[in-house]
């Protein structure tokens, strides 16, 4: 059937440093183009853990997604995101994205202010700082400069997405970003949306849309059965339903607003929502089947637009060993 091209997979935080490394070089042996760590809070932080994985691997892009504009000021990302690239010869890429008012706020004590424009900001930053090595810059939110990098980055244009869902922040990425990197969750219907709203975003500053990469997150769940498959995925889809409640991302699919609402009230007030999870819902936001359902499932994102699909850890699974080997016999070989 011949392999799924730039099929990368993603990592949550959870793991020890030691777990981590094993799991990429695994990743890399079994041919994944891609490993990305998430830095959901409060796992162990991604910089210092893909720089271990970078020493760890020889060939393997590596991806940290998503970083925030409010727990480091945009200048450190971008010195600690140069010194990583150099480190792992030119492998790294970047995404940003406004993390949540609850874990920023609510836990951490960091005003959440306009995320959308912190983001913005960042990209701005990070992206010219690397391309010229100086930066004298005065936005709303973030102050930088004038300052000069006292060192030469690797690369002058290392990658930079923006981790984001919404229509007005899609339209923003087309303009600044290298690409965007989509949540889990995301149904098949979306993709074409946000290659719309990129597009628009890119023309309006004179970009060509096609520079502007799409990657997503897709939770993968390869079983004998595929209703064996839906059952275990059935917690997940319950989870991404909550996460984005009546958003494109969903509506797109065919979600009813009424239909996802109560789902994302329950977890902004902490709790799961008891609303049943019927079957087709959770075909629509994660791939779960056979193998063959979920290379065809797969193959339609890829054809949709998705030039890297990323098979995503399940916050279920207890043998990540297992699942890249499982993922790698039936969709890379």
């Amino acid at each position: 059937m011949g392999t799924i091209r730039n099929l990368g997979f993603g990592f949550l935080g959870r793991h020890t440093a030691k777990q981590t490394i094993e799991l990429v070089q695994r990743a890399e042996a079994l041919g994944f183009s891609s490993a990305w760590v998430a830095e959901d809070y409060f796992y162990g932080g991604a910089f210092a853990t893909v720089s271990a994985c970078a020493a760890a691997t020889t060939n393997i892009q590596l991806g940290i997604g998503v970083i925030n504009p409010y727990t480091r000021h945009p200048v450190l990302s971008a010195m600690e995101a140069a010194a990583l690239d150099s480190l792992c010869g030119g492998r790294l890429m970047l995404a940003m994205g406004a993390s949540n008012k609850r874990w920023m706020e609510q836990q951490m004590g960091i005003p959440y202010r306009k995320p959308l424009t912190a983001t913005c900001e960042a990209v701005d930053i990070i992206k010219t700082l690397l391309r010229d090595g100086q930066i004298d810059y005065s936005g709303e939110l973030f102050q930088a400069g004038p300052l000069e990098l006292s060192f030469e980055p690797l690369r002058r244009d290392m990658p930079v997405y923006m981790g984001v869902k919404g229509d007005r922040a899609l339209y923003m990425a087309g303009q600044k970003a290298d690409g965007v990197l989509l949540s889990v969750g995301c149904t098949l219907e979306y993709i074409q949306h946000v290659r719309e709203r990129i597009t628009a975003g890119a023309n309006s500053v004179g970009r060509d849309p096609s520079e502007i990469h799409i990657a997503a997150y897709l939770p993968t769940c390869i079983c004998d059965s595929s209703a064996e498959a839906v059952e275990r995925m059935r917690s997940e889809a319950r989870r991404c339903i909550g996460m984005h409640g009546a958003q494109p991302i969903l509506t797109c699919g065919g979600f009813a607003p009424e239909q996802v609402q109560p789902f994302r009230d329950a977890v902004m007030e902490g709790k799961v929502c008891d609303l049943p999870v019927t079957d087709e819902m959770v075909r629509k936001v994660v791939i779960a089947g056979t193998p063959d359902e979920c290379r065809e499932r797969i193959e339609a994102y890829v054809a949709a637009g998705v030039e890297m699909p990323i098979c995503f850890e399940l916050s279920c699974d207890t043998d990540a060993v297992s699942t890249l080997e499982n993922l790698s016999r039936y969709l890379l070989q």
